[in-house]
């Protein structure tokens, strides 16, 4: 059995957990690549067994990077409760990864956004009324404008206020949507759309935030001096 050095966790879908499984395998396959003489595993929380069976395989002191938009429930209850008291570390999620925002940034000018232009953000946020989802989006707004050198960039969410038919019914034909999701699951491929076109949207939906060009790149990254940091503190115990 090969030892894991770090594991991707997302959420999977509850409904039909193996299509997203295999989605993540897929994208963990991309981040892999930027990883030679690494081995990453992969888990949803959806799977049943998915999981436990990673966490079995991880060497001590491997990092667990939740591929998540926040440090909401799922991140500081779920997924730490099911690593319990085992010797991995819970990462900081994908979302809040400080060098998101200038690379959603860079892929967007690429799309031809300028600062005069308005932006649709859309995300997830909480309709149990948790903090954590809403102040991430918020946080990653703000950022995302100042990258972009002051574009407007709005915000709607699916299960919050404002909601996104609120936010996106008055925008101009030429708005770019970028969804705020860590995979392309049934909230954007159905959820998503289905609101947008209950508002007549007529701009253009652009792929979840993972997929854009340089972001993969951007996990490895962060992963990488994750474990770095760790052998360095292993060096410094042992000197």
């Amino acid at each position: 059995m090969d030892n894991i050095d770090a594991l991707i966790v997302s959420h999977g879908q509850p409904s039909s957990p193996d299509p997203a499984e295999a989605a993540l395998a897929q994208y963990v396959a991309r981040v892999q690549a930027h990883l030679p003489g690494l081995r990453l595993g992969h888990a949803t929380l959806a799977k049943r067994g998915s999981l436990s069976a990673q966490l079995e395989k991880m060497v001590p002191g491997a990092p667990v990077y939740p591929l998540f938009m926040s440090d909401g429930w799922f991140v500081r209850t779920c997924l730490a409760g099911r690593v319990g008291d085992a010797p991995f570390e819970v990462m900081a999620p994908f979302g809040m990864d400080p060098a998101l925002p200038d690379l959603a940034a860079a892929a967007l000018k690429d799309q031809g956004v300028s600062p005069k232009d308005a932006l649709l953000l859309v995300a997830h946020g909480s309709g149990s009324g948790r903090p954590a989802p809403e102040r991430a989006t918020y946080d990653f707004a703000t950022a995302l404008a100042t990258a972009l050198g002051g574009t407007k960039v709005e915000v709607g969410f699916l299960e919050q206020s404002p909601t996104i038919p609120e936010v996106a019914k008055d925008l101009p034909a030429s708005v770019l949507c970028l969804p705020f999701f860590a995979m392309e699951g049934d909230h954007v491929r159905e959820d998503v759309h289905k609101e947008l076109g209950d508002c007549a949207f007529k701009g253009r939906v652009l792929p979840v935030i993972s997929q854009l060009a340089g972001v993969d790149a951007m996990v490895a990254r962060a992963i990488k001096a994750k474990l770095d940091e760790g052998h360095a503190a292993q060096q410094a115990a042992s000197a």
